[in-house]
């Protein structure tokens, strides 16, 4: 179910909706300028080309001792390095497994090139998102791109997982957060990592599939692997590596992986933000690329029925529901195609 650009007439008077216009305006700027923050510089990934179990830039170490298979994957774009850090930290001090095995993966190592490191627009993908190609009917295929060769590359570790966590960043500032479908063997991993303390919940499916957590194994009804997305936070603000490194970290151990006290040591960061459940309802189609909302998105304000809530050019767009909140903003809008989504959220999920 979509919501298209509202048709509503406006009955505020003219004086209201341009102070909101105003406002709108402002706090896109506001939007903007946080986007802009270049905390994380670009790194040389050149050291790590070698990798370690076959295929360049990624690592697998094993135990030796039976257990599960853990798979991190970082960079899926390349304009978001937080979980790259994350997994550069756990090479550097020298992070093994006590059972089974530990990957980690560079994914998308062409498009983090191509970056220039500060501009949160910078190079997301060269040819292909990455993280929607994730269908052997795709991969099986005779066409050809920077990202597809690089998927079929990482095929054989990917399909070797029993749990994989791939860590991700947002355009803008927001509180870190899982996305779980319900009742998904990845939102009960999710709530015994604990913490981001937000779920984000797709009720039919993210619409960003295939994706890499949605694979083969972590989608077969009858299996057991699971696949988790992180979203940990601004582009590369390094708060979002303190994000990824402690969910890794606190995954690691959970697997057996590593001891309590070495997560402990890698668990940087504690979310402050209260148990947030965040159920996404449904898309908002826009008109024009010119869309500014009345608040930013980590901020989860909640508007009422027909409440103005953003503008598409000059039309308001209204809320379609009470206790609507508009999320999962684009990182760049196009005529035409979806903006953001609206989603309901409640406090102390169970």
């Amino acid at each position: 179910m979509t919501a298209e650009s509202p048709t509503i007439a406006d009955t505020a008077p003219r004086e209201d909706l341009a102070a909101l216009r105003d406002r709108a305006t402002a706090v896109s700027a506001r939007i903007e300028t946080e986007r802009r923050h270049a905390g994380i510089p670009r790194r040389d990934l050149s050291p790590f080309a070698q990798g370690a179990g076959g295929i360049p830039y990624a690592f697998t170490f094993d135990s030796g001792r039976a257990g599960p298979h853990v798979l991190v994957t970082c960079l899926a774009h390349g304009n978001e390095p937080g979980g790259l850090e994350a997994v550069v930290t756990l090479l550097e001090r020298g992070i093994r497994p006590v059972i089974g095995r530990l990957s980690l993966a560079i994914c998308n190592v062409a498009a983090h090139a191509a970056t220039n490191g500060v501009d949160p627009y910078g190079t997301r993908f060269i040819e292909d998102d990455f993280n929607r190609l994730w269908d052997d009917a795709i991969l099986d295929s005779d066409r050809r791109s920077v990202e597809l060769d690089r998927a079929r590359q990482l095929r054989p570790l990917i399909a070797s997982a029993d749990v994989l966590l791939d860590l991700h960043a947002t355009p803008y500032e927001a509180t870190p957060y899982f996305v779980l479908k319900p009742g998904s063997r990845a939102a009960a991993l999710a709530d015994r990592i604990g913490q981001p303390h937000t779920r984000f919940v797709f009720n039919t499916g993210s619409v960003h599939s295939p994706t890499l957590t949605n694979y083969k194994q972590f989608s077969d009804p009858a299996g057991t692997a699971v696949g988790l997305t992180v979203e940990c936070g601004l582009f590369f603000a390094r708060s979002s590596a303190d994000v990824a490194l402690s969910t890794i970290a606190k995954l690691l151990a959970l697997q057996g992986l590593i001891s309590e006290e070495t997560a402990a040591s890698l668990s940087v960061w504690r979310d402050p933000s209260a148990r947030r459940l965040i159920t996404v309802e449904e898309t908002q189609m826009v008109q024009t690329a010119d869309v500014r909302l009345l608040s930013r998105p980590g901020d989860f304000v909640a508007y009422t029925k027909g409440e103005i809530a953003a503008f598409d050019g000059e039309a308001p767009i209204r809320a379609p529901f009470d206790g609507a909140v508009p999320l999962w903003v684009k990182q760049t809008f196009v005529a035409g195609d979806t903006a953001f989504m609206w989603a309901r959220q409640s406090l102390e999920c169970q």
